[in-house]
């Protein structure tokens, strides 16, 4: 009792973090989808313009754009290697290299597109290309999962048991119904059955979100009708229940609905989960399959002309 006062108040004394203010607020939530967009507007202009376009990989500006290019994808290597060697710290926090390791992820690919003006060249040439494509895209992809297992795209991430600790079933929450509709806990008890099952496969898990999303929809239908069956009935005898029918009905619905979608992103929280570990597999391979062609790309260019 006295060491659970004493956790108590130091929780209690501890100082809580200030309020973000609104704009940062915004630019945290908008400024990824923000620069993803700009980026996708000037790929299209960029595809659609190059045949209108003077610019050559072999001379002025879009020599440029080549070494620039190949220097910011080059300086993607920070981030990993600041992450796993301590003796790096002098460059800086991680989470910053995570930002500038995704902005150049983008800004890179880019200017080596406008490079190649949007176009395939000799064979080392387009071997590079592709490369930087399948890194840029997968680069996306990991983007994509790691936002789905971490607090917001630079928060901490997320613990099975955290998201677990919200799916506990509780009559409390169902605003008094479970008193009036026996089987509601063992309903939604044997959904969460169902639904908790870990995927097998990496083919499972691909399509699990999707498929949670039309379970959950309809589990959640057929939820609701059995309660409001339950409770039409019980009215016929209880003038009590009659008189609370629409309250009870709309607070199970209520208490479902969110039950359900803890449920689900506990469910999907598994799947993306394996899926960044396997996507950490892939990613690096496909790095280094881009250093490799782009290295033979400059020799083929600068020693042979080709």
């Amino acid at each position: 009792m006295v060491a659970n006062a004493k956790s108590m108040g130091t929780q209690a004394a501890r100082p809580r973090r200030p309020e973000l203010p609104w704009w940062r607020k915004l630019w945290k939530e908008w400024a990824g989808r923000l620069g993803l967009t700009l980026a996708a507007a000037a790929i299209i202009i960029g595809y659609m313009g190059r045949d209108s376009r003077r610019l050559f990989a072999e001379q002025g500006l879009g020599y440029a754009l080549g070494i620039v290019g190949s220097l910011l994808i080059l300086t993607l290597l920070l981030y990993p290697l600041r992450k796993r060697y301590k003796i790096l710290k002098i460059l800086g926090n991680v989470r910053n290299w995570f930002q500038v390791h995704m902005i150049l992820g983008v800004v890179g690919p880019l200017a080596v597109l406008y490079h190649a003006n949007f176009s395939l060249g000799s064979v080392n040439s387009t071997a590079a290309l592709v490369s930087m494509l399948l890194v840029a895209g997968s680069g996306l992809i990991g983007r994509f999962l790691y936002a789905k297992i971490h607090h917001g795209l630079y928060g901490r991430k997320k613990s099975l048991q955290e998201l677990l600790s919200g799916v506990k079933l509780s009559t409390a929450e169902t605003g008094g119904a479970a008193q009036f509709v026996p089987d509601l806990m063992k309903m939604v008890a044997e959904f969460d059955r169902q639904v908790l099952k870990p995927p097998k496969n990496i083919w499972h898990c691909m399509i699990l979100p999707l498929r949670l999303m039309f379970q959950t929809r309809a589990g959640y239908r057929r939820i609701v009708r059995a309660v409001r069956q339950q409770l039409d009935a019980q009215a016929v005898a209880s003038p009590v229940v009659a008189q609370h029918r629409d309250r009870l009905l709309k607070a199970t619905a209520r208490f479902v609905r969110e039950h359900l979608r803890r449920v689900r992103q506990v469910a999907a929280f598994v799947a993306y989960d394996r899926l960044f570990a396997l996507w950490h597999k892939v990613h690096l391979p496909f790095f280094y399959l881009l250093l490799l062609t782009a290295i033979v790309h400059v020799i083929a260019v600068h020693a042979y002309s080709i």
